[in-house]
């Protein structure tokens, strides 16, 4: 039994390239943000979309992070920008997006991805497979934080009832 509450992103600052997958979703989310932990392990939550500097967080996102949902039955992917920085263009942004679905294989004439769009400010549904890209107009992927952590964030776990008896078997079951 497990319930994501968050999708680590991984922090590569200095990994050359201008376009970097940083995370994938082993199950399906709710995402409603993206939460950030400082160098004493506090959490800081930022909505999507938002400069994560205009909270008192210390991460810096100095590029623009997008999901890519894997295509559907008829092909479609999609891309959701989760922060763009005011550096990076639309174009850089749509090439980031058609190389992220190249290197998927999810590029030809079968298969088709509607225009980078804001991601819902909340409760924005994504299903498993869906990846997380940086797109960074420097070359480097710039994701700064004193111990390099930066999630995103769905709905909080649902309170167990340890009197339920389905789970009190599962609690008192020894470990595997």
């Amino acid at each position: 039994m497990s319930y994501a509450q968050e999708q680590l992103l991984t922090n590569w600052p200095t990994q050359d390239g201008q376009n970097v997958q940083v995370g994938q979703l082993a199950c399906p989310l709710t995402v409603q943000g993206l939460n950030i932990r400082d160098s004493s392990g506090n959490l800081t939550s930022i909505p999507l979309l938002a400069d994560p500097a205009s909270f008192p967080a210390t991460t810096h996102i100095g590029d623009t992070l997008y999901a890519l949902i894997p295509p559907d039955g008829n092909n479609q992917a999609t891309a959701l920008i989760m922060y763009q920085t005011d550096s990076s263009t639309s174009d850089e942004v749509n090439k980031a997006v058609q190389d992220a679905m190249n290197h998927n294989n999810w590029f030809s004439p079968t298969y088709s991805y509607s225009q980078p769009r804001p991601m819902s400010a909340s409760d924005q549904p994504l299903p498993a497979g869906t990846e997380f890209w940086v797109c960074s107009s420097s070359g480097f992927v710039t994701l700064t934080d004193s111990n390099g952590s930066i999630s995103v964030a769905g709905p909080a776990a649902p309170t167990l009832n340890a009197s339920d008896p389905a789970l009190a078997a599962f609690a008192s079951s020894p470990a595997q």
